[in-house]
């Protein structure tokens, strides 16, 4: 080794250090092809130590058997850069390229010869390319879940509140504006979150939905931000681009936007604000740039004034308000809707059925509590349901259906539950359990319909979610 004692000794000492430590091989030959440096993975390849070699002309090497043919001598040849393939007699594939370096005259001062394993570049090529059909996987299947949300839903508006509505996202759609769209639950702001995305620049790009409420706060961190591998027990060993990766150049729609976590939020405002994303066990951040849509069917304000919301992000997202009247203030799109799910049904089904005009005016009669989608189940249930062609029933009956009946009751009409409590219990445990056997009930006669439930018991959904979860843990127990 060279020590270093001055300025020129230490860059030759920073030069052989280089060599040394280099993957590939390298050599480095005169204008006749003598070599004179080599380093140690070159020694390695061809078994010959450095001593050997300097000193020696390649072609020598050639003869020799070293090598089946030179690369430095035909760039020497040439007079330029040359890239090939050659043997060593081990069997070794190498990939090598040479390059001469010249003098201000032209004249060749030098040649630099890099070679690696070629087995090494096919793997790393085939690792590339996995990396690629991952990516277009991704791709793929953001693609397929942006055609089938777009092409199976349907923005109905007969209605004087739904032709206003319309006008303004005609309006807003084709700008890059966020959106926050209000609204009682059932009442389509997905649907017409998918319209804005539809009219919008970024159309032909992703269009990702996130229900904030339906995925476990444990999880919802993982699922928006993504990880690198071996960031927690049970990842991927892979790691996982997160939802904002996905939707980028797209759009993102967070539904139930006042269900996210307090300090997801505040991790939300960071992305909306500069477009960095970074992975859960990550060290370093990427650029998002997507187009941003809310959902929610709460009062985001008095959730800022008890402190519930962050402020600074219900600003952020705030930037066009639009709200959805519930589907019992627009009478008009009652009937055309139900007109539009009953053909789908006949079309799915093989149907050929009608609704009698009695029952359309028991349909506009009728409060509809879980507007469009309860609409949209009820109609599934009597077409099925219904031997005859003519689908006749009267609006006091919708309250009855089989599997309906909570949501017609009013609470002093509803079942009575029994429930046995442990005896000389604390009364912690007695409550608790009271309310678990109540929650069960309430799901089973709403037939595991969470948002009715939570309507009846004027909670959240997301409580419901994270109490179900509770029980089903005991139950393991």
């Amino acid at each position: 080794m060279i020590e270093p004692n001055n300025s020129i000794q230490i860059n030759a000492y920073s030069l052989e250090e280089v060599m040394d430590n280099s993957y590939d091989s390298i050599f480095v030959t005169d204008a006749e092809g003598n070599i004179i440096m080599a380093n140690p993975t070159a020694e390695r390849l061809l078994n010959l130590s450095i001593g050997q070699m300097v000193g020696k002309n390649i072609q020598e090497l050639v003869e020799e058997g070293y090598w089946d043919k030179s690369i430095a001598l035909e760039a020497i040849e040439k007079r330029a850069s040359v890239t090939g393939t050659i043997k060593t007699r081990d069997g070794v594939n190498l990939m090598c390229t040479s390059r001469p370096l010249f003098d201000s005259q032209g004249n060749i001062t030098m040649v630099i010869s890099n070679s690696r394993e070629k087995d090494t570049l096919v793997k790393l090529a085939q690792s590339l390319d996995k990396e690629r059909e991952l990516v277009q996987r991704y791709k793929e299947e953001v693609q397929y879940l942006r055609e089938q949300g777009v092409k199976n839903q349907q923005l109905v508006a007969e209605s004087a509140a739904m032709k206003n509505l319309l006008m303004e996202v005609n309006w807003v759609g084709p700008t890059e504006s966020s959106v926050l769209l209000y609204g009682e639950s059932g009442t389509g702001k997905e649907v017409l979150a998918k319209y804005i995305y539809s009219i919008s620049r970024r159309a032909k790009e992703a269009f990702i939905t996130v229900n904030c409420s339906a995925i476990p706060e444990n999880l919802i961190e993982a699922e928006l931000f993504g990880y690198e591998k071996g960031s927690f027990t049970g990842a991927d060993a892979k790691g996982k681009p997160g939802l904002f990766e996905l939707a980028d150049k797209g759009t993102i729609f967070l539904d139930e936007i006042g269900e996210m976590p307090l300090v997801l939020q505040a991790k939300l405002l960071r992305v909306l604000e500069n477009g960095d994303v970074r992975r859960i066990g990550g060290v370093s951040s990427k650029k998002v740039d997507f187009r941003l849509i809310c959902a929610t069917n709460r009062d985001l304000k008095k959730m800022v004034e008890n402190k519930a919301f962050r402020e600074d992000l219900f600003y952020r997202i705030n930037v066009v308000p639009l709200q959805l009247a519930p589907l019992r203030d627009r009478p008009e799109d009652i009937i055309a809707m139900s007109n539009i799910f009953l053909k789908e049904l006949n079309k799915k089904n093989g149907y050929n059925k009608v609704f009698s005009t009695e029952t359309l005016k028991g349909f506009l009669n009728y409060s509809w509590p879980g507007n469009v989608r309860e609409l949209r189940n009820l109609i599934e249930r009597l077409a099925i349901t219904t031997r005859d062609r003519v689908i006749d029933y009267q609006v006091e009956e919708i309250s009855n259906l089989p599997g309906n009946r909570v949501s017609g009751l009013k609470h002093d009409q509803m079942d009575t539950f029994r429930i046995t409590v442990s005896s000389k219990a604390p009364l912690k445990k007695v409550m608790n359990q009271i309310e678990q056997e109540y929650i069960r009930n309430i799901l089973q006669e709403c037939n595991g319909c969470v948002s009715e439930a939570a309507r009846i018991l004027d909670v959240d959904r997301s409580a419901i979610y994270r109490k179900v979860q509770v029980v089903k843990v005991r139950e393991r127990e």
